[in-house]
């Protein structure tokens, strides 16, 4: 699994919920994130990848400590230009990946900075998000996570 977040979004409580389930079904867990750089140029990473306790028992898995391209089961991407750099860099396949995305933006800095219209077209990018993964579920997760005065990783 790997997810994408803005800074204050909640990515890292998000990666711990997400740690806390899965270590009581049952699954070994190992997570890391690489952090996306300041004033909205890039998301955090986070990267888990799960194998079931049980199957364990004899030896312990070897994991990866960074998401494969091709290799991505569920991908999590909490604004809808996080999910086209998803697309972009591999992580999202049609064969395999369930992409879960909101569909609000905000504006990445070479967009703002453009002297002409440099807003990239989000449903461009929601149409190419259909079209690579297996599965998708777009929703706005900013409006939903403002009406119940919460942040988009609850």
């Amino acid at each position: 699994m790997v997810a994408a977040a803005l800074g204050g979004e909640g990515g890292g409580v998000f990666t711990n919920w997400i740690i806390d389930v899965a270590d009581e079904e049952g699954w070994l867990c190992q997570t890391t994130s690489l952090a996306g750089v300041a004033q909205r140029t890039g998301a955090t990473i986070y990267y888990l990848e799960f194998f079931p306790r049980i199957d364990s028992a004899e030896a312990p898995p070897v994991m990866s400590l960074f998401p494969s391209q091709g290799d991505i089961d569920i991908a999590v991407a909490s604004e809808i230009s996080e999910a086209g750099r998803m697309v972009q860099r591999g992580f999202v396949t049609p064969d395999r990946t369930t992409l879960l995305s909101s569909t609000h933006r905000v504006y990445a800095i070479d967009e703002k900075i453009a002297l002409d219209n440099g807003i990239i077209d989000a449903l461009s990018v929601r149409s190419i998000a259909d079209k690579y993964a297996k599965r998708t579920v777009q929703y706005d997760m900013q409006k939903l996570a403002s009406e119940h005065n919460a942040v988009i990783s609850a």
